[in-house]
């Protein structure tokens, strides 16, 4: 809960912050590797929202393929920083919810069957590298981050179990997965 109040936080004042400022749409297109425990997979993400000045806030999704492939979507919040002509760093932080997709190979894999996938809690929070392209504002983005996601499932065992009261048990397992994220872009 105090992760939503401060990103609701960040997200007025950046919104104060640009009052004064004119306005624009502006949208960040990504693809990019994730790093872990758990291996390496791919992520795809589009951020569309509004820019003013050296700030942006936008709404997000994308597919995340990392342990479990998921749909993020999140918040994005990005100052800019250290402009020097047409390229400048900026931070970024994301927050939101990650909802699981279900993943039908699993189920015959294992010797389980998901009865219910739960949403859980995503965040991101990195530093990139933007190099401006032409004079409308497009730009080739480069950014590095640590990302954490978590995917709960309930799955029912196919297996019968001789010496329970219940024949097919149902158990709750939660991922919790920390991971470095290496993503490449395109901001218009």
């Amino acid at each position: 809960m105090k992760v939503f109040f401060i990103t609701a936080v960040l997200i007025f004042l950046a919104i104060g912050a640009t009052a004064q400022a004119k306005t624009s749409f502006s949208s960040q297109n990504y693809a990019g590797l994730l790093e872990g425990e758990n291996g390496s997979k791919f992520q795809l993400q589009t951020i569309n929202g509004i820019k003013s000045k050296t700030w942006f806030v936008g709404l997000g999704t994308g597919i995340d393929w990392y342990y479990r492939r998921s749909i993020p979507a999140f918040i994005s919040l990005n100052k800019d920083f250290l402009k020097k002509g047409n390229r400048n760093f900026y931070l970024s932080a994301d927050g939101g919810i990650n909802f699981a997709w279900k993943d039908n190979a699993y189920d015959t894999e294992s010797g389980y069957s998901i009865e219910k996938l739960n949403p859980g809690f995503y965040w991101e929070a990195g530093l990139g590298y933007k190099i401006g392209i032409g004079k409308n504002g497009d730009a080739l983005l480069m950014h590095v981050g640590y990302s954490y996601k978590h995917i709960g499932e309930t799955v029912k065992s196919r297996y019968i179990i001789y010496d329970s009261s219940d024949p097919y048990p149902t158990e709750r397992f939660d991922y919790y997965l920390k991971r470095l994220s290496i993503k490449l872009g395109w901001s218009f």
